[in-house]
């Protein structure tokens, strides 16, 4: 018997090449699941950034601002506009030694870093600027000077004393020079030996 000539369709099975699926792999919750995450990130940006001041969105912020605090993502409108502030300023701290000698420490400054670690450190100058200096966030200062004497603690002479400085300077207008540093010394802490643990 001679093979066929011309074109022969061969009625295959395709067991070893099977077919995709949309979403292999993944549950039709987990997709859910995904998708809900995804909503509620962008409504809780939105909400939070939007500049307005209704008692909906001053309602929806207190509601989200657990959320949006804890995972570093809250931002204030007036970065930008309509009046940006005008502060420059950071928080350092002297640190006081049995001895009588002193040291400064300073969270990381953005304009001190290089473009990859002012991306990882954004969140000291968010916590720092945007919260430690205030008084209204004054339940934060004796954890920030135990924290400051742990990263200074020296077995052979530990810190004694914590003080948390506000520097800052209100950017003046063009040509008008650069202004002289202010300091306040806000907080003194007295360091405890539980607190060098």
């Amino acid at each position: 018997m001679r093979p066929p000539t011309g074109p022969v369709s061969v009625n295959r099975r395709n067991s070893d090449h099977p077919q995709a699926t949309s979403g292999a792999g993944m549950s039709k919750s987990a997709r859910l699941a995904i998708n809900a995450f995804i909503v509620f990130h962008l409504f809780a940006i939105v909400t939070w950034c939007i500049p307005l001041d209704t008692p909906l969105t001053a309602a929806w912020r207190t509601v989200l601002k657990p959320y949006l605090a804890w995972s570093g993502l809250f931002q204030k409108w007036d970065m930008f506009a309509p009046d940006p502030s005008k502060l420059n300023g950071y928080i350092n701290a002297v640190v006081t030694y049995p001895n009588g000698a002193t040291s400064v420490w300073g969270f990381p400054r953005m304009e001190e870093l290089g473009p990859g670690e002012k991306y990882v450190k954004e969140r000291y100058r968010k916590y720092a600027n945007d919260n430690l200096r205030l008084d209204m966030y004054a339940q934060l200062w004796p954890d920030a000077a135990r924290y400051i004497a742990r990263e200074n603690n020296h077995s052979s002479n530990p810190p004694v004393t914590i003080e948390l400085v506000r520097n800052w300077w209100i950017v003046p207008p063009p040509n008008s020079g650069v202004p002289e540093w202010s300091r306040y010394v806000f907080f003194r802490y007295d360091v405890t030996p539980g607190d060098l643990r």
